[in-house]
This record gives C-alpha cells, structure tokens and sequence, in this order.
C-alpha cells in the first residue's frame, strides 16, 4: 500500500489599524476588537503591528513609560480570553518594563495566557529615544500553524546587528526549515515599495511562511503604508495590496506541514 502524507494548512490573520499615539485604553480596545473577528473567522494565529498598544513615535522615555507594562500585565491579559475561546495564538506589539529597561516588544498569547516574547533588537528612528536594544534570542512557540518565530520590524532583516555581544557574520534569528511561520510586526513606512522585497526575501531565505501586520495612518511626522499580507512559503501573496489602508483583518492559508 502506497502511503502519502497530506500537508496540514492553517488560517491565520493579519490585523492593521491606526493606533492613537499614547492612548493605551482605545488602542486595546480596537486590538481586541479587530483579534476577535479575525479569530471567530477561523485564523490560528493572528498578528497586531508592531507598538499597536502605545502607538510608534514617541519622544522620550516618560512617552514610553505611560505606556509601558510587565510582559504578564494587564495588556496581555486582555488578549486570553479570545486564545481560549478560539484555540488561536495572538501576537501583539507593545512596551515591555523589564529590570528597569524599556523595550519594543511583542508578545505571544495562547490558551494558556502568555506563551512567549520577543523583544527587538535593530531599533530605528524613535526607538533609540527610549528602547534598549535586545540582546535576547528570538522565541520558538508551538501553535496550530507550526512553529511560529517572531520579528519586529527591522528584524525582518534575520541578522543581528554588529554591535550584538554574541554577534556572528553567519548567525541568523531564525534558520532555513528552523520554524514553520513566522510573525512579522511592523510599522512601515509609506515610502517603500510593495511587498517589500525584505518580506520576500524572509520567505525564500528560511522557506517559512509569513505573516505581516503594518498599521495604518499618520503619527507626528511618520505616515504608514498598512498593506498587512500574508506570504506563504511558495511565495504566494495573499493581500489587499499598498492601497488597502483601512483598518481590516487579511487572512491567509498556509502549509505547516
């Protein structure tokens, strides 16, 4: 008898919208909002932008501490209850207090509550007003879409900058075949091309699948493109497209097995 596998496929979602700079309470609730409805629809992971909690340019450090929370706080707390009711994993990007360092950080609910977190490690522009640059290694989590890694942003790059104690030419966050998707969280800017030829890249380079969350608007002297998408691992781009600058929820289907 001739025994063939059948790949597993997953949903999973990328949400965007347009976080409002400082106001914690109203971004939550329309993260919350917009993670519900991307799960009742079926998505096993769903992705928030990177910073959608506080919102991206802030100035300094007390910015960033109005906004800031533990990793196990009331921020993450929030997100449980949709984990547990759907069986889905939420990543979501905010300001992680840690020994008394701010970060840019995102972190992974399950069922469970908090399953993992990554924080950043090439900050840009407004990051090095107030986030300390990560020296932590890039999380591993189990879910129903496989293996999942977590970037933020310029992290997309998979290298470590030069200046990392540990830094090494070859080293990568996350290896060829090391993970099955990965989580990219990003507030990109209005200026690049579509899909950014990094996200591509990030594919073809570790074959994983990928799932981009960019917010949407204008904060201080920064536009956003939005533009979120999924990428799966034969290249295939399932998306609204540059000009899709609302806020939404894009899904996706991708093989995990």
């Amino acid at each position: 008898m001739l025994v063939t596998s059948v790949p597993h496929t997953s949903i999973v979602a990328a949400v965007q919208f347009e976080p409002k700079l400082l106001d914690v309470n109203r971004n939550l609730a329309a993260a919350l909002q917009l993670t519900f409805e991307a799960a009742a629809k079926g998505a096993r992971v769903v992705v928030l932008p990177e910073l959608c909690i506080s919102g991206y340019v802030m100035h300094d450090k007390r910015e960033a501490m109005s906004c800031a929370q533990d990793r196990h706080g009331y921020q993450t707390e929030a997100f449980t209850a949709i984990a547990q009711r759907f069986g889905c994993h939420v990543v979501f990007g905010y300001v992680e207090l840690l020994e008394g360092m701010l970060y840019n950080s995102a972190a992974v609910v399950g069922p469970c509550g908090l399953e993992a977190n990554a924080q950043k490690h090439n900050l840009w522009a407004s990051d090095n007003m107030w986030a300390q640059p990560s020296e932590a290694l890039a999380p591993v989590i189990i879910t129903p879409a496989g293996r999942l890694g977590v970037l933020i942003c310029r992290d997309g790059s998979n290298n470590y900058r030069e200046s990392y104690q540990f830094h090494k030419a070859e080293h990568r966050f996350y290896k060829r075949g090391s993970v099955d998707t990965i989580a990219l969280l990003t507030n990109w800017g209005g200026d690049y091309g579509y899909p950014d030829s990094s996200w591509v890249e990030l594919v073809e380079e570790t074959r994983a699948n990928l799932i981009v969350s960019n917010r949407v608007g204008q904060e201080r002297d920064l536009k956003f493109k939005g533009g979120s998408c999924v990428i799966d691992r034969d290249r295939r781009i399932w998306t609204n497209g540059s000009n899709f600058t609302e806020a939404a929820v894009v899904g996706g289907v991708v093989v995990t097995g």
